[in-house]
């Protein structure tokens, strides 16, 4: 074969062997600057398309630039070298490329396709749906031109749209394995998550060893609540890829939602082990400590969060949460406020203050704390009925009922709502209202009538009176 002659354009590409002695000495010319010896067009776009393929792109590169300079009208040659510096991620010099190419072949369905795919890299999806659009006008049955138009819908969040250009995608080929994927997501994004599902198990059905595919699968599975089947998507995502941290942390999630605390703690460690300084799973760690009544620990994952990152208020609460669990009061004093430093808007946080206050013994302090808890969020149940408290024990009475009938209007189905009838019973008896006190009472033994038992006890004046007993179906 003539040293100059590399490849003959009216043949295929040489066996195996001879095509591997060709592409070494194709490199050997590039690498010694011997570029310039070739002045055959052709044979430099074959050249060019042999180290495409290979992917050498940085040599196919210094190829195409030098078979520009000798034809610089020749589109393919445009359209090879866009395709060179997208394979190096130069993106705005392959756009410029694609573009030139287009210009000189405007019928180029597949350079208008690249424009647009590299456009979408650049952050720019509306210009690149102009592009797909000039591409379907040309090919409107290529079912990828319709699929690159709904990822650049997608980027746009015109999650709808995408979902339209995805099922023409897969009319046009239903084994479009990718397609059906984006279209389990965009389903996800518009709240269908039964279809989601079905999209993915396709998508699953064509690729089984896409652990992306199977993490989202688990997810839409959580948001169904089918926690089970969502744990054993993430358990195949994990055996396909090992270490694939967000589908650990996920899977820690939906083990903690069903109260498998310490198994979802085990998850969290794995996401530490390849993501060790993964904050989120820190604090989920802490959480489930917390909720495990193993404070000690949860206060070790807490400030291993705060040591990452130090003004992340929510692990501050926690941390006062914590030691206030542990009758540490002035550490969680001093968290609370330091969280409130961060976030005075977070009625969690102050409703937090005002029962550290109250447990150290800052009446007017907690009063004040639980005011603006309370102005910040005037529908918290918890808080109205911790204040309702507390203004009990304090005896103030009068203002305990307004903070009890709240908690009753707020949250008619509340799990203890026979607890706050009963408290609502003792505040009314308090200020002298023996008809609430009674209706309060008769609500209180419907939701719960173990409250029965206590009604002698705590009221002893009114069961001493016949017609009240009767009233509350008493002999």
């Amino acid at each position: 074969m003539d040293e100059k002659d590399f490849l003959d354009s009216n043949s295929e590409y040489p066996n195996p062997q001879e095509r591997y002695e060709l592409t070494r000495r194709i490199q050997r010319l590039i690498d010694q600057d011997q570029l310039y010896t070739i002045h055959d067009t052709e044979e430099l776009e074959d050249m060019v398309s042999l180290l495409l393929e290979d992917g050498d792109s940085r040599r196919a590169l210094r190829a195409v630039t030098h078979l520009i300079a000798l034809a610089p009208y020749n589109g393919d040659a445009w359209f090879h070298k866009g395709l060179a510096l997208a394979h190096l991620s130069d993106h705005v010099g392959a756009a410029f490329a694609f573009e030139k190419a287009v210009a000189l072949n405007p019928s180029d369905v597949e350079a208008l396709m690249h424009w647009g795919i590299t456009l979408d890299n650049l952050g720019k999806p509306l210009q690149a749906l102009e592009i797909y659009e000039r591409a379907c006008a040309l090919s409107p049955m290529d079912d990828e031109i319709h699929f690159c138009r709904a990822i650049s819908l997608e980027r746009l969040e015109r999650y709808s749209e995408a979902e339209t250009e995805l099922h023409t995608c897969l009319e046009l080929n239903p084994e479009h394995p990718e397609a059906w994927y984006e279209l389990g997501y965009c389903k996800d994004m518009l709240g269908k998550y039964e279809e989601s599902l079905t999209c993915y198990d396709k998508h699953i059905d064509i690729d089984p060893y896409n652990a992306n595919a199977w993490y989202n699968r688990g997810v839409v599975l959580s948001k169904l609540e089918r926690y089970q089947e969502s744990i054993q998507s993430y358990d195949m995502a994990l055996a396909i890829r090992a270490d694939f941290a967000s589908a650990w942390y996920n899977r820690g999630n939906v083990l903690a939602a069903i109260g498998n605390l310490t198994e979802a703690i085990e998850s969290y460690q794995q996401t530490l082990c390849i993501e060790r300084d993964d904050v989120a799973s820190l604090f989920n760690i802490a959480m489930a400590y917390e909720e495990l009544d193993n404070y000690p620990e949860a206060i070790v994952y807490l400030k291993k969060c705060l040591a990452i990152e130090p003004e992340y208020a929510d692990a501050w609460y926690g941390l006062a949460c914590c030691y206030d669990m542990i009758d540490d009061l002035c550490s969680a004093m001093q968290c609370i406020m330091k969280a409130i430093e961060l976030d005075d808007e977070c009625a969690d946080y102050w409703h937090a203050r005002a029962e550290i206050e109250y447990a150290m013994g800052h009446i007017e302090q907690a009063l004040d704390s639980y005011h603006t808890s309370l102005s910040l969020d005037s529908s918290n149940v918890h808080a109205w009925y911790d204040y309702a408290s507390m203004l009990m024990e304090i005896k103030r009475p009068e203002e305990a009922v307004v903070a009890l009938e709240k908690v009753v209007e707020l949250e008619p189905s509340l799990a203890d709502l026979a607890d706050v009838h009963f408290e609502l019973a003792c505040a009314y008896k308090a200020i002298g209202d023996t008809e609430n006190t009674v209706r309060s009472l008769r609500h209180a033994f419907a939701l719960d009538s173990t409250k029965r038992d206590l009604f002698k006890k705590v009221f002893p004046d009114l069961y001493k009176h016949r017609a009240i007993r009767e009233a509350l179906g008493f002999k």
